[in-house]
């Protein structure tokens, strides 16, 4: 068993895999020297102070009993099964396990190659660069203002002049509607964060290293330090050599059982092709439980394909926290329903997390729920709030992935309690259902 990568779809699957089958050979071939903790990247500067506190013990490994070699695969015959490295090795595989991930997207812009200029990539060495960049700069231009530029923005704030630029007009642009990133840009401006929305990146100007960012509206940020965090694209370059298929993406096509065109060859996380639960259509959606969840699936199917553990289509769920307020999300978002043309209810109430809401901790929670008009199906939902947002939105993750409408919803029970919930009469879901009901009651009545 031969396992090309060394992130979090390649552990979930090593482990699954050993449990499952102790006494197969495994071989983990890892490009970089050490592995990182992803999800903990935007934290390195100020919340970490550190790289090395987010790099993956290499002991696991032999915990596993697993060989783990450190180089690049540079091709693979399919038809002899070998796997070819850049220093020289040649090895036999069985079956193969591809888990490559993906890399920062890298935009053309005048100056891009100036010193200084850092992305937010998951190989060791090239973090590490971008951490000795940033934890040394004092003024940082940061292109992006999705979930990692903010997360990014909130952690080097705090001693640090930051501008964040963004070609949209509002920040969370694809994971929230407005309303929700409006809070998360208001914790940010009041810790001295500027924002720039709206517009793109002319240039990035230096002598050598970066001065200054001059904007599309000619704006001039002064910067001794730029970071772009713009997106990802698949590492897939490998599999497209081997002969696999790609969707249009760059992601490795892959079968319910996480099974490529050839069915020896397998694609685990973030370079495997995922469908949208909403659409069926593939989607981008890079996120470390689903990458987990493809290693488990891969190991349960790997010598046994058609067992009961298949893959599902993605259900979009997100949790960030930006200052002193959390976000969470799931499903689609209003402003995407309206641009594909989907007949939608939507409703947004503030509701306190305690009851009653003179306790000297209750704080208020946004939430809004959006619901199928034809069938009040809930089909997404956002919360903004304290920390404990996020796993009312994972409760409300599984209500989507059943496809419970509001008539249903009502019918939900909670457990409830006045330090630790809202009242059990304006439970953030069960209202939702409710207002949800009246309103196509009223559309009704109207028409």
């Amino acid at each position: 068993m031969v396992v090309i990568g060394c992130g979090p779809s390649a552990l979930s699957f090593i482990k699954a895999l050993r449990e499952l089958y102790p006494e197969k050979k495994v071989l983990v071939i890892r490009k970089s020297r050490r592995a990182i903790i992803p999800c903990a990247i935007p934290y390195i500067i100020g919340g970490l102070k550190g790289i090395d506190n987010i790099v993956v013990d290499d002991s696991i490994y032999s915990q596993l009993s697993v060989e783990l070699v450190v180089d690049e695969v540079i091709d693979v015959d399919r038809n002899r099964k070998i796997v070819k490295t850049r220093d020289g090795h040649e090895i036999r595989y069985k079956k193969l396990v591809i888990a490559t991930g993906t890399s920062p997207i890298k935009i053309p812009i005048d100056g891009i190659d100036l010193k200084n200029v850092v992305f937010v990539s998951k190989e060791y060495d090239a973090l590490k660069e971008a951490y000795d960049v940033l934890s040394k700069s004092k003024e940082i231009v940061i292109i992006g203002a999705g979930f990692v530029g903010l997360e990014f923005a909130d952690d080097l704030a705090d001693d640090r002049k930051i501008s964040v630029v963004e070609i949209l007009d509002e920040v969370l642009p694809l994971s929230f509607d407005n309303e929700f990133g409006i809070l998360a840009r208001n914790e940010l401006e009041r810790k001295g964060v500027r924002f720039y929305l709206g517009r793109s990146i002319s240039k990035i100007v230096g002598s050598g290293r970066v001065e200054k960012v001059i904007l599309s509206d000619g704006t001039e940020l002064k910067a001794d330090a730029v970071l772009i965090s713009i997106g990802v694209k698949p590492n897939s370059e490998l599999a497209a050599k081997m002969g696999l298929a790609v969707d249009d993406y760059g992601h490795i096509i892959v079968d319910d059982y996480m099974r490529t065109t050839d069915p020896d060859i397998l694609a685990v996380g973030d370079v495997a092709q995922r469908k949208d639960f909403m659409f069926n259509k593939p989607t981008k959606a890079y996120f470390a439980h689903l990458a987990i969840r493809d290693g488990f699936i891969a190991a349960m199917n790997i010598f046994s394909p058609g067992r009961t553990y298949k893959n599902v289509e993605v259900l979009p769920v997100f949790a960030t926290k930006i200052g002193n307020i959390t976000l969470a999300s799931a499903g689609i978002i209003e402003k995407v329903a309206n641009s594909v043309g989907m007949e939608i209810i939507p409703v947004i109430f503030e509701v306190e997390n305690r009851h009653p809401p003179k306790l000297p901790d209750a704080r208020k929670m946004l939430f809004k729920a959006i619901f199928e008009k034809t069938t009040l199906r809930l089909i997404g939902a956002q919360i903004a709030g304290p920390e404990s947002v996020v796993e009312i939105m994972n409760s409300i993750a599984h209500v989507i992935q059943l496809e419970l409408t509001a008539y249903q919803i009502i019918n939900l029970q909670y457990a409830t309690h006045p330090l630790v919930t809202s009242s059990p009469s304006n439970h953030p879901l069960r209202r939702a259902a409710y207002e949800a009901i009246m309103l196509k009651d009223k559309l009704c009545r109207e028409i």
